[in-house]
């Protein structure tokens, strides 16, 4: 995914605890170890010159977000959530976002 921040002043954002890939009614998300790979994966593109949410974007600027998730082989994406908050689900239920139907 591309990241853009809208904001105005820099921010940083990555896809763990914030983004699901679902398959019908299945929802996934990034474990810890997905986490981490993600965050390697992002050093080294950061490294390249690939500046990403995940270290931080100045307001108006954007980059890649890199995200792995485990799911079955086989599978088929039917949607991905994305959400508004910090995390997924709180104690106050899942925050709002935005849902993307895969065709």
């Amino acid at each position: 995914m591309d990241g853009t921040n809208v904001g105005k002043s820099t921010a940083s954002w990555d896809a763990s605890n914030t983004v699901t890939l679902n398959v019908r009614d299945v929802r996934y998300t990034q474990s810890q170890q997905d986490t981490e790979y993600a965050l390697d994966y992002a050093q080294y593109w950061n490294q390249q010159g690939q500046t990403a949410p995940t270290f931080g974007l100045n307001s108006g600027s954007q980059g890649p977000v890199h995200g792995v998730f485990e799911i079955p082989a086989g599978d088929e994406l039917t949607s991905l959530w994305v959400t508004a908050g910090t995390a997924i689900e709180t104690i106050y239920g899942v925050q709002p976002g935005h849902l993307v139907l895969l065709q």
